[in-house]
């Protein structure tokens, strides 16, 4: 008997499945063999420990507790996993939009000459194109907006930090005063005391 063998039939011992037959074998192996014999004093140690260990009943409840806490924690998952699949397609729907309208901001003028060229579309793309160009007048209006905004932040933060340098050097020469006069007050009252 390999010694791969005799653990298997040392399981079936210890969940008390072992014929005769292979108990014998069993038997025969573990008095050839000091490694496979001590795996199983080691094992029949253990189930002898588990033997003198008093029983504790669980309570009545204890099951149908476990099963509500499984179905609670599959009712989360549940949700998790329908949220998940709904904040998947609405970023789905929005990387549609947004990649949709960066290519025409990108190509617009290209996009634009294609559909003048099209008999069936030159009549709508002469009607869109007043929408269009109001559309790009008010966009450059924001553009210049946001960049008036940009320097007016940059100007503020910039003499904000210069008020905010000025304002921790009187800070850090207030302290200094004052440790210099502690030092003096700790010295003088230092010499009253001798």
């Amino acid at each position: 008997m390999k010694c791969c063998d005799a653990e298997k039939y040392i399981m079936k011992y210890i969940d008390g499945e072992i014929t005769k037959q292979e108990a014998e074998q069993l038997k025969q192996h573990i008095q050839q063999c000091q490694s496979c014999e001590e795996n199983f004093l080691f094992y029949d140690n253990m189930i002898q420990v588990f033997e003198q260990m008093p029983l504790y009943e669980a309570p009545k409840d204890f099951e149908s507790n476990v099963m509500m806490q499984i179905q609670t924690l599959e009712k989360i998952q549940q949700r998790s996993y329908a949220k998940n699949r709904i904040l998947g397609h609405i970023w789905s729907i929005f990387t549609v939009f947004f990649g949709t309208g960066a290519i025409l901001v990108f190509y617009k003028q290209p996009i634009i000459e294609v559909f003048q060229k099209n008999t069936y579309l030159k009549q709508w793309v002469t009607n869109i194109l007043p929408i269009e160009q109001n559309i790009s007048n008010q966009g450059q209006v924001l553009g210049n907006i946001t960049e008036n905004i940009i320097l007016w932040t940059d100007k503020t933060l910039v003499n904000s930090f210069g008020i905010l340098l000025l304002l921790l050097c009187v800070v850090c020469a207030i302290q200094y005063i004052m440790l210099k006069k502690k030092k003096r007050t700790d010295r003088i009252q230092h010499k009253w005391i001798k």
